[in-house]
């Protein structure tokens, strides 16, 4: 009996296809990512506490102008994204798609806010005094892309969920809220420790504009 290889071959495919676990490999590459990351925004981070405490004069940021209020609007902004990628969460897990899509909306005009605010946060960095630049901008940079990648991100569940595909909003949400919650950590925890910003500082800053 002639047996049909290639549709035994297209099959046997099928049928190891069915076995790999693509929300696990996502979720995993996802994860191999933000610890590159990380890895690599350490290496500027601690950069730049080295020459601040070997040079404060030439290293330290003047809190003037523009810088004086941005760093605690980004704060916040950040703050308030992680809140919303919670909240979103709790929303899926109990399937309320209707107030999901809308924390959806919310939360993608948070992080346009925040990748604004973060771009003009790098622009600063960048066009300061040369020891400023070096020291700062690198994480600017880092953090700005991050803040890209997540309403890139955003954009995508959003076009899952006006199509009401529920089968992929289930697939890449979980994957998604990952590299939202790791962005807003990445950005306020980078600006502590380069000491552009002290917590009594924010939270004085909080009591005298909210």
């Amino acid at each position: 009996m002639a047996v049909d290889r290639a549709h035994l071959n297209h099959a046997h495919g099928a049928h190891e296809d069915e076995h790999i676990d693509h929300a696990g490999n996502a979720n995993l590459a996802v994860w191999l990512g933000m610890v590159a990351v990380t890895f690599t925004s350490a290496t500027f981070v601690a950069t730049n506490v080295y020459l601040k405490g070997w040079s404060p004069a030439n290293f330290d940021v003047p809190l003037t102008g523009l810088l004086h209020d941005l760093p605690y609007w980004v704060t916040l902004v950040l703050i308030l994204c992680g809140i919303s990628v919670f909240v979103s969460g709790s929303l899926f897990v109990r399937n309320r798609w209707r107030a999901f899509n809308a924390m959806l909306a919310l939360m993608t005009v948070l992080y346009v806010v925040a990748m604004i605010l973060q771009f003009r946060l790098m622009l600063w960095f960048a066009g300061q005094k040369p020891q400023l630049m070096t020291i700062y901008t690198p994480t600017a940079v880092i953090e700005f892309g991050l803040v890209v990648v997540c309403v890139a991100l955003l954009a995508g569940a959003g076009w899952y969920a006006s199509y009401g595909n529920k089968a992929k909003i289930n697939a890449f949400f979980p994957v998604a809220a990952n590299v939202w919650i790791y962005t807003a950590m990445f950005g306020i925890v980078v600006l502590l420790l380069e000491n552009v910003i002290t917590i009594g500082q924010f939270a004085a800053w909080c009591g005298q504009h909210i």
